[in-house]
């Protein structure tokens, strides 16, 4: 609730509508979308929570794909791995000692949930189709292991540090200047 609350209070600054009055399409399958009179400037959102948290990111430049996601010790990080990551990525988990284990599991996790998110895929595509590759600087890139899904490769990617505990990301479709809000409930 107080993320909806807090997402309404942002968009209606960025569009100068009432927070009440904003209209959230939100329909099956597809990712919600602000509608707007015609001719006003598009507003680009997505939303995130897991635990005490919750993540917003908001565009007038281009879509935006964010995720969050409290690190759990007892995540089946191996079997998870094993079934929703590609065998690369699995094997290079399994080269890490566990505590290193399970944060990258959830670093690798976030940047492809924000990666299918941003181009309003969502998990309708399994997350093995999005390769990470983390840099030991700089931003991590992304391989689609689906021809027909090439598209995925030019969107940029920023891993966010948002507090212990828990691992974030957000995706872009283009460069640009990009609000992260993050609120506790």
């Amino acid at each position: 609730m107080a993320a909806r609350v807090s997402l309404r209070r942002i968009l209606g600054s960025q569009t100068g509508i009432p927070p009440q009055d904003l209209v959230i399409e939100e329909a099956e399958n597809r990712k919600p979308r602000l509608v707007l009179p015609p001719g006003a400037t598009p507003v680009y959102f997505n939303v995130s929570h897991s635990g005490d948290y919750a993540v917003i990111a908001v565009s007038t430049e281009a879509e935006v794909g964010i995720d969050i996601e409290e690190i759990r010790t007892d995540c089946p990080v191996d079997d998870l791995s094993r079934r929703y990551y590609s065998a690369r990525e699995h094997a290079w988990l399994r080269s890490l000692q566990p505590p290193e284990r399970l944060e990258a599991f959830y670093r690798l996790w976030t940047i492809k949930e924000a990666v299918l998110k941003c181009a309003g895929l969502g998990l309708s595509v399994p997350p093995q189709v999005v390769e990470v590759h983390l840099a030991k600087s700089g931003a991590p890139s992304i391989t689609s292991r689906d021809e027909s899904r090439k598209s995925l490769e030019q969107l940029q990617v920023r891993e966010l540090q948002v507090t212990a505990g828990y691992a974030g990301s957000l995706a872009v479709a283009a460069y640009t200047d990009i609000r992260v809000v993050v609120e506790a409930p």
